[in-house]
């Protein structure tokens, strides 16, 4: 059943099980806020009890998770934060951008591989929900499972959802190394033996990747959907001859003609249509004038207008800045009732040709009982989200200002899908600063204004010229913990007076050493942010509150209080887990750092005597083979 009034963030979905921790995490969005990126390694450390805007939680759970974590986005839409933290830079081995060959990079899927020792739990979301912070109401599905190895009820069949998997690390701008594109397939491969536990009210269900080459079976409303003439809806029948169900529900941002049509096949009676009203404006006349067929528009209460075609925040010369992300309404969901049962989808696509049959999508074909799951089941269930009645005509023209933004965000996707090459010079006679130089063969069309500069710092911006050829571009005194191969392209149509910002990944060819580690050391700035930083790093990621191994136990601890008992714990405590033989080593930077701060205080010196003969112990455990 359709809980539309169950609201719920998605790092809530993202937790581990109780006993459980992360194995590894595959996430796919469209747009991706690089601030919001930074919460999702929170979700899998249990017990933090921090907010993502606490960098040192942050800190700690980025260096804890970040080689388990994966996250895909179309390129040229990584949102350019408009302070950048210094943390945004520990993303970069999880955040891989993507482009392909026809449409766009849009389905909003995680799955997650969680582990107690030998023991494996899974879970798949499903959802419309982009990786950003806006306002909008959205849809998401939650599949738990575990591997069950030749059980009868086998359940949904994984190999289209491990087909996916596989195939993302080929469509990265920037090829992932080696090793962490074969932990993805690995994932990927196991899936096999996962039997999924259905949603209450589903009898049957299928996972419905769309734009990687999967080909769906006939009677599958999906491959109807997308092309009707060769695959049988419901009836068993193609073209005008098919049959989806006497009543239908919609709900979607975006929509045009041929879906709708597609859906007002000649036996509905009722089609309900829920969606946004500039969108609903464009449809047709003769779709919004079908009798059988009723519009409601999502009623954005002061939310501001969305980015197809709001424009939000001006600049000193006039120049109007494209939003980022839509707001509003963002769900995806399709109803049909047929006979006694009620086939639905939910997931990333639109109600559009484009959304069925050029972009890579992600959706959940699933059948239940209708009179759980049926339309007027899923109308009342939508009563209490703010639609209002569309009584508009459509027939309505895009506006030029929605066509040139339209050109604007595909010349971004264009320019960012392109390579750019970036390498760090030290510069002479100057301690931990550099040059570095960015090259690229990409220029922006005569009618915009391109600059171009490091993420990291606001200023210089280096403009590219449209002349074509290759360019290149040099940025001096870089500090180290500046050096970064994301970049911010900037592109303005001044004759539109609009513009619009991305985040690129680049390839930093020459990457210095100890880039990130000076990076983690400019965040740990003084004893109390270390020791914190500390005593959440050695907490187990699966400690719980209360348990005596969370971050509450160490409350009031460690050298803030002139006593460093609690970290002298958490590092007996440490030595004993799993991950010792990387948790240790991993701390050096932060050791010396400690060691340099407050290299004179006795606690401190027994600290980090004591971390080196853990590190060296472990050293000859593995030394020996222990």
């Amino acid at each position: 059943m359709l809980e539309a009034a169950n609201r719920q963030a998605l790092t809530q979905q993202l937790r581990p099980p109780a006993g459980f921790r992360l194995a590894h995490a595959v996430g796919t969005t469209f747009t991706l806020d690089m601030t919001s990126a930074l919460s999702v390694p929170l979700s899998f450390v249990a017990g933090s009890g921090e907010e993502f805007t606490n960098p040192v939680a942050v800190l700690s759970a980025l260096h804890k998770v970040s080689d388990r974590v994966d996250i895909f986005c179309q390129a040229g839409h990584i949102k350019a934060p408009s302070d950048a933290s210094d943390l945004l830079a520990l993303l970069e081995p999880m955040v891989h951008q993507v482009s392909v060959r026809r449409g766009l990079f849009h389905p909003k899927v995680w799955l997650l591989e969680f582990e107690n020792d030998t023991e494996r739990r899974y879970r798949f979301l499903c959802s419309s929900r982009n990786l950003t912070t806006d306002a909008s109401w959205d849809l998401l599905v939650r599949l738990d499972g575990e591997p069950v190895q030749g059980a009868e009820d086998a359940g949904p069949d994984s190999g289209p959802l491990a087909r996916f998997i596989e195939r993302l690390p080929d469509l990265c701008t920037v090829k992932p190394d080696a090793e962490r594109s074969a932990r993805v397939h690995g994932l990927a491969s196991r899936l096999a033996d996962v039997r999924w536990d259905l949603p209450e009210d589903i009898q049957r269900l299928a996972f419905r990747p769309m734009g990687m080459g999967d080909e769906f079976e006939q009677g599958s409303i999906v491959a109807h959907l997308r092309d009707p003439e060769n695959f049988v809806a419901l009836n068993n029948k193609t073209g005008d001859a098919a049959f989806l169900g006497r009543e239908k529900l919609v709900i979607s941002p975006f929509l045009d003609d041929k879906l709708i049509g597609r859906l007002q096949d000649r036996w509905t009676e009722n089609l309900y249509v829920y969606s946004r009203g500039d969108q609903l404006d464009l449809l047709n006349e003769t779709i919004v004038a079908d009798t059988r067929t009723s519009f409601k528009a999502f009623d954005e209460l002061g939310i501001p207008e969305s980015a197809d075609s709001g424009m939000s925040d001006t600049d000193e010369s006039g120049i109007q800045r494209v939003a980022d992300d839509l707001t509003g309404l963002h769900a995806k969901a399709y109803f049909c009732d047929y006979d006694h049962f009620t086939y639905a989808l939910l997931g990333s696509a639109n109600a559009t040709e484009a959304g069925f049959t050029k972009n890579v999508e992600f959706l959940l074909e699933m059948r239940g009982a209708k009179k759980r799951l049926g339309v007027q089941r899923i109308r009342e269930s939508l009563k209490d989200v703010p639609f209002a009645v569309y009584d508009g005509t459509g027939g309505q023209d895009r506006t030029k200002e929605d066509e040139a933004a339209f050109r604007l965000e595909n010349a971004l996707r264009d320019a960012a899908a392109q390579r750019f090459l970036l390498d760090a010079v030290p510069d002479d006679g100057v301690k931990n600063t550099f040059t570095v130089t960015v090259s690229h063969d990409w220029s922006p069309k005569p009618e915009f204004a391109a600059k171009l500069r490091l993420l990291s710092l606001p200023q210089p911006s280096a403009v590219v010229e449209s002349s074509g050829g290759q360019h290149e571009h040099a940025f001096h005194a870089i500090p180290l913990a500046d050096v970064t191969p994301y970049l911010v392209l900037t592109l303005e149509d001044p004759a539109a007076g609009l513009s619009k910002s991305t985040v690129i990944q680049g390839s930093l060819r020459t990457d210095p050493a100890g880039r990130l580690d000076e990076i983690i050391a400019r965040q740990l700035d003084d004893p109390e942010k270390l020791r914190r930083f500390l005593l959440l790093f050695l907490t187990p990621e699966d400690a719980l509150p209360g348990s005596g191994t969370g971050t509450g136990w160490f409350a009031g601890s460690g050298f803030g209080d002139g006593s460093a008992a609690g970290l002298y714990e958490a590092m007996v405590g440490a030595m004993a887990g799993p991950d010792a033989s990387s948790v240790f080593p991993d701390l050096k930077v932060v050791m010396d750092r400690l060691l340099g701060l407050r290299g004179d205080d006795p606690e401190i010196q027994q600290l980090h005597a004591l971390w080196t003969a853990a590190t060296e112990a472990l050293d000859m455990g593995e030394l020996h083979g222990i």
